[in-house]
């Protein structure tokens, strides 16, 4: 909610606060530690409270020293009290932050700190060396930092993801690449954007992020794991280059779109267009 533009939170609150709806539960979820750098989510939030609109607040923290204990326990199959030294290393490097505790387990991997041993059939990892081992303590320099280890071609795929959204159908995505890759080989851009294509499959460096767990794969949709992720994807766009590119998705979207389905798509045509130029929308 504190990404919400200030028209989305109005049509929230008329929805909400209109008794002739029933059987409406609306569940939202935002950062109380950036509550105070959006106004329009604090004039949300206070307008809720005068029309005595009946709300639940749920505190969502970092998971417990127990419940980090349990998820080393279950990852690496053995039991609590084999891996009570490691788990208690893990907590106090991450804090109970669950996207922290999932990508510094990930990190000891790919730095074969933590190996599976085929001679013993049991995971092995290094005390020592995981106890030293850094950890950034702000979750947006640690995705871009994780983001930037990867090929050109999938940081390119994932940029142009994070324009999209939380989430993007597999249909709409292939219609920018398979611009993008024609308009490099015929050389007909009039304005350049600065994410390349090659002749490497979009769709393969998608699903490699799929595997290094930044985005998920769900029928037809790509899905970022972690909001996070998504917003240090897009900061790794030039801020110059975005509205230019979120002006080219919505103009793309609406042109190779049927007549017929044009409503289907119109938010997402509006909001891309709205973010990349508000003359664009007519």
């Amino acid at each position: 909610m504190q990404w919400a533009d200030e028209l989305s939170l109005q049509l929230i609150s008329a929805l909400v606060a209109d008794m002739e709806i029933n059987h409406f539960l609306f569940i939202a979820s935002y950062r109380d530690n950036e509550i105070h750098n959006t106004p329009s989510l604090v004039a949300f939030l206070e307008e809720l409270k005068r029309k005595d609109i009946t709300t639940t607040d749920i505190n969502v923290g970092c998971i417990s020293r127990r419940d980090v204990s349990e998820l080393i326990s279950d990852t690496i199959n053995l039991p609590q009290h084999l891996t009570k030294s490691f788990s208690d290393i893990i907590y106090k490097k991450t804090g109970g932050n669950a996207l922290f505790v999932t990508q510094f387990l990930q990190s000891l991997w790919d730095e074969e700190l933590l190996v599976y041993s085929l001679e013993c059939n049991v995971w092995e990892w290094d005390e020592g060396a995981s106890d030293a081992k850094e950890i950034l303590d702000d979750v947006g320099v640690l995705m871009a930092k994780k983001i930037r280890q990867l090929s050109t071609g999938c940081q390119h795929a994932i940029k142009l993801l994070a324009c999209m959204g939380s989430k993007c159908s597999e249909s709409i995505l292939k219609l920018f690449i398979h611009e993008g890759e024609e308009n490099q080989r015929g050389r007909q851009n009039t304005k350049k954007i600065n994410i390349n294509y090659d002749s490497n499959d979009q769709f393969s460096m998608l699903d490699f992020a799929v595997d290094e767990g930044l985005i998920e794969k769900e029928g037809q949709d790509y899905i970022f794991a972690h909001d996070q992720i998504q917003h240090a994807a897009y900061l790794l766009i030039p801020e110059d280059e975005r509205g230019q590119l979120h002006k080219h998705i919505g103009h793309l979207i609406l042109k190779h779109s049927p007549d017929n389905r044009v409503d289907d798509v119109l938010f997402l045509v509006t909001d891309q267009l709205n973010r990349g130029d508000r003359k664009s929308v007519v």
